[in-house]
């Protein structure tokens, strides 16, 4: 992988980082967002940002170290950013960036669901969790890009999920994430996700 990294970027900033991951890597990366942003417990968490930092440590900062008080303070942070039980200082779904008035579940939440339906697919947890979900979404970036050489639905249905319905909500985002954030691990790992849609736009444009 190639980089040109600005490290002049502060939280809150969004850097002008860019990278060329291969194919291989950037599927490898895109998993493992998709289950940091889905982790349920510490183990997931902590499996999911070894492997990330293997992939991109060399160009992004990672916390030099962690004790067992880190991983709690990095499990806070991230309950405080996407889960709650507050309210989410950057809520991990598209409906609450992309609708007049956010919320969950709305409009762009049942174009996602349509989009699914329409390729014979359903997220995990339909009707219980939304499935315009970050998580749900690298995930079927990932399927359509992999497909794309078999059938010409699968590229004009990543070209709209990328161009017309992440672009519109995940660079918010991720300055939702690098202004609430109290860890570095949460920034760093924000800004392996900016990379890595940055990446997935080169590659479809």
């Amino acid at each position: 992988m190639t980089t040109e990294l600005n490290t002049s970027a502060k939280p809150g900033e969004l850097s002008s980082l860019s990278y060329s991951f291969s194919l291989s890597d950037w599927n490898s990366v895109g998993l493992l967002l998709r289950d940091f942003y889905m982790f349920s417990q510490r183990e997931t968490l902590i499996h999911s940002v070894n492997k990330l930092e293997e992939h991109c440590g060399a160009h992004i900062t990672f916390p030099a170290s962690f004790a067992d008080a880190d991983w709690q303070d990095a499990e806070y942070d991230f309950n405080r950013l996407f889960v709650g039980p507050q309210a989410l200082l950057a809520p991990p779904y598209a409906s609450v960036y992309i609708e007049k008035e956010p919320q969950l579940m709305g409009n762009s939440t049942q174009e996602i669901r349509e989009l699914l339906h329409a390729l014979g697919l359903s997220s995990r947890n339909e009707n219980q969790i939304p499935d315009d979900h970050v998580s749900y979404e690298i995930e079927l970036c990932l399927l359509l890009i992999n497909h794309i050489p078999r059938q010409h639905v699968y590229e004009e249905a990543l070209a709209w999920l990328v161009g017309d319905h992440m672009s519109r909500w995940l660079p918010k985002f991720i300055v939702r994430i690098e202004h609430g954030a109290q860890t570095p691990l949460l920034f760093a790992i924000s800004k392996v996700l900016s990379l890595w849609f940055d990446d997935l736009r080169r590659r479809i444009s």
